[in-house]
């Protein structure tokens, strides 16, 4: 890909990138496959030709004033983009689409010589760019009636399988979810079409007296809740079953509690040769993540002990999920929750994270993906008759071929 534009120096006939005599092409950045998120390294060597000695050295120091001037201060209303320089690279289709900022720049003068047409200033500029070049201008998909607990695969509208994207994400509205104080919103990436999600949910097997288990439709399963109806402690019970793909995940609990619990309740998990852990039952979330577990070739059973909790606590199925290739974002608020954003830092012109009503959003500035995607709801609520949200992923293009 070829460097359009570094501030406002724009590249043409008389100022350009040096590759060797005969390619003006960028050169090569670095893809960084796995760390796509982090600030990526920068070097360029610009060719400056103008009529007179003067001339030329003076495009050299308009190049340094901009970069040290334009890093002093955030760019194009971003409030999350801490200052640098813009530079612009071509497309794959030519056009000056993609983006991204330079920052800690080091302009270093090679060479002035004196040519049949002028003078030639060669300068070598190094840097970092705060973010990998994306394409600004995005391009929507709506995921309606999403359920609680729906784990739905989706192909990305509108988007090429070759590319990687840069997503936002908007959850809103959130009807009929009186009571919402905790979401837990998981998205995995699908190497292709033709792979399935990993996210796993394990309906109880069974549990004791004055616990009532509870069936919902999420879409994609008939799940299966336990509702302290009479009891406010109680044993449940899970079986951990070969079915499950191999693979290493992150166990979630969620315990949905009406009201705010006593200080003494608490939940305890175990199973195998795993020793019990336990970790006190809070009135402020509903989502807990108390430790790793891999599935056994053999089934063995989980049990889940609740402890001193309030009638008509909910206890969910158990969610397993992956510990690579997901992302995760846990949202608290007060009840009941109604929205919330997720947007990338680098092309948001408002705060990542929002929440209505105001709360706490753990997890990444947006999410990078190819076309294919899993996304798991984790949503719940006493009543959940007609309940379900829409989420809204806007998707911005990334050309690994651009850092060539």
């Amino acid at each position: 890909m070829r460097i359009r534009q570094i501030g406002t120096l724009v590249f043409d006939a008389n100022t350009n990138i040096i590759v060797d005599a005969n390619n003006q092409d960028a050169p090569g950045v670095g893809f960084r496959a796995d760390s796509l998120f982090d600030p990526q390294p920068f070097a360029a060597e610009i060719a400056f030709r103008r009529a007179t000695r003067q001339q030329a050295l003076d495009a050299v120091s308009n190049l340094a004033r901009e970069l040290h001037s334009y890093a002093q201060r955030r760019r194009d209303n971003l409030p999350s983009v801490a200052g640098g320089a813009l530079v612009v690279v071509e497309d794959a289709n030519g056009g000056t689409t993609l983006r991204s900022y330079l920052r800690d720049a080091v302009v270093t003068l090679l060479s002035v010589e004196a040519t049949s047409t002028g003078f030639l200033a060669r300068v070598r500029v190094t840097g970092t760019l705060v973010n990998p070049f994306l394409n600004y201008s995005w391009t929507q998909t709506t995921l309606s009636a999403l359920l609680p607990y729906e784990r739905r695969v989706v192909a990305l509208s509108g988007l090429s399988a070759a590319y990687l994207y840069r997503n936002d994400l908007v959850l809103n509205p959130i009807l009929n979810m009186t009571g919402l104080y905790n979401v837990l919103l998981a998205i995995e990436e699908l190497g292709g079409a033709s792979e399935t999600s990993r996210i796993t949910a394990i309906n109880p097997a069974t549990a004791t007296s004055g616990v009532t288990l509870q069936n919902w439709d999420a879409g994609w399963a008939t799940l299966t809740r336990a509702n302290f109806t009479s009891a406010t402690s109680g044993t449940i019970t899970y079986n951990i079953t070969p079915s499950i793909p191999q693979d290493v995940y992150r166990l979630f609990i969620e315990i949905f509690c009406p009201t705010v619990p006593s200080t003494n309740a608490r939940y305890l998990v175990s199973w195998g040769e795993q020793p019990q852990i336990a970790e006190t039952i809070s009135g402020d979330r509903t989502w807990y993540a108390p430790t790793l577990i891999v599935p056994d070739v053999v089934p063995f059973p989980l049990t889940l002990e609740i402890q001193n909790v309030p009638n008509g606590t909910l206890v969910m199925p158990l969610v397993l999920i992956p510990t690579d290739g997901v992302y995760i974002w846990n949202i608290i608020a007060p009840p009941t929750i109604l929205g919330f954003h997720i947007f990338n830092v680098q092309t948001s012109n408002t705060r990542p994270f929002r929440v209505i009503p105001s709360g706490i959003i753990y997890g990444a500035p947006g999410f990078i993906s190819s076309r294919f995607v899993a996304v798991f709801n984790g949503m719940m609520a006493p009543t959940i008759i007609n309940s379900s949200a829409t989420l809204s992923v806007y998707s911005r293009r990334i050309e690994p071929a651009a850092f060539a």
